[in-house]
C-alpha cells in the first residue's frame, strides 16, 4: 500500500508533471507527498565553479562567489518546493519538504527509504539538451533503491488502461501486485504481456499472472508475443496508438539480474524509448 510518495523536484516542467502523477496517486491511496530538492554538490564544490572564481578572483572573491552560487540553489530549492506544494495544497494531498545537499542521485536514494514510491520526471531541467538518453539520476536511483519508481514522461495523462510485462520472475510478480493495487483504486483494465522466444513458453506464466489478478475482480487480458528482443516487443504495444496504455508496470530486472546490470537491455531500453509514465518494481 502507498503512503508516502518522494517527489524530487529542480523546479524544470518535467519533475512538475512528476509532481502530478504523484499528487493523483496519493489522492486515490490518501498518502502524503515528500517535496525533496538537492542542492549538487558538483555545483557547488566542482571544479567548474574552482575555475570561474579563479578566473574572476581579482574582482570577487572565490569564497563570496562560492557563496552567491550557494545562494541561487537556495532559492531554486524554495521555489521549486513552493510549486510541488502548491499542487498538493490545490488536490488536499499532505505535503512535506526536505532539502538535502550532496551527490542528487544518491540524496534520492537516502531520502526515500522511508518512502514507498519514488515519482520522477524521465528528464531532468536540461531535458532540452539531451538526446534519448535517460537522465543519469534516473538510471541511478533505479539501479540503487529498493523502492517502486514511477517515471514520468513530459506531459500529464489521466490514467485509463495499464500494461504490466511479464516474465514470471521474483521483480515481475512484485510489479504485478503493485500495478494490480493500482488498478483496483483507479478501476483501470489491465494487459498483460509475456514475450518468450518460443510462444508455446508463454502459456503457463500467463495463466499464473491472470490466476493472481483474479482476486482484484479487475478487466484482465493477455498477450503472447514471440521473439528474442524482449524490449522491442514490449514497446510495440506500449507505444502503439491504437491501444492507448497509460502506464506500464514491470520488474526492473528480470531473471537474468547481472546480464541487465551490465548490458542495460531491456529494462533500460523500455524506460528510454516508452512514451507513457513506467512504473519499475524491485
Amino acid at each position: 500500500m502507498i503512503k508516502r510518495i518522494l517527489v524530487p523536484t529542480d523546479g524544470s516542467d518535467n519533475s512538475l508533471t512528476a509532481a502530478d502523477y504523484a499528487v493523483t496517486i496519493a489522492r486515490l491511496f490518501k498518502a502524503s507527498i515528500r517535496g525533496l530538492f538537492v542542492k549538487d554538490v558538483k555545483i557547488l564544490t566542482g571544479p567548474l565553479i574552482h575555475d570561474i572564481g579563479t578566473s574572476i578572483g581579482g574582482m570577487v572573491p572565490y569564497g563570496t562567489f562560492n557563496q552567491t552560487i550557494r545562494e541561487m540553489l537556495e532559492s531554486q530549492a524554495d521555489a521549486a518546493l513552493t510549486l510541488v506544494e502548491g499542487k498538493c495544497n490545490q488536490a488536499e494531498v499532505s505535503f512535506s519538504q526536505e532539502i538535502r545537499e550532496g551527490v542528487v542521485s544518491h540524496e534520492i536514494v537516502k531520502s526515500a527509504d522511508d518512502c514507498d514510491l519514488i515519482s520522477m520526471g524521465k528528464m531532468g531541467i536540461h531535458a532540452e539538451w539531451r538526446d534519448v538518453f535517460l537522465g543519469t539520476n534516473v538510471e541511478f536511483v533505479v539501479r540503487q533503491t529498493h523502492k517502486p519508481v514511477l517515471i514520468t514522461p513530459a506531459e500529464y495523462k489521466p490514467f485509463t488502461r495499464m500494461l504490466i510485462a511479464y516474465d514470471g520472475s521474483v521483480f515481475a510478480d512484485k510489479a504485478l501486485k503493485s500495478g494490480a493495487e493500482i488498478a483496483a483504486v483507479m478501476k483501470l483494465p489491465i494487459t498483460v504481456v509475456y514475450v518468450a522466444d518460443k510462444k508455446d513458453a508463454v502459456l503457463e506464466p500467463l495463466s499464473k499472472a491472470k490466476t493472481f489478478l483474479e482476486s482484484y475482480h479487475l478487466a484482465v487480458d493477455t498477450v503472447a508475443k514471440e521473439g528474442t528482443d524482449h524490449a522491442k516487443a514490449i514497446l510495440e504495444l506500449c507505444n502503439d496508438e491504437d491501444e492507448k496504455f497509460d502506464i506500464l508496470v514491470m520488474g526492473a530486472y528480470g531473471h537474468s539480474r547481472i546480464q541487465e546490470m551490465i548490458l542495460g537491455s531491456t529494462t533500460v531500453r523500455v524506460m528510454r524509448y516508452t512514451h507513457c509514465p513506467i512504473l519499475l518494481c524491485r
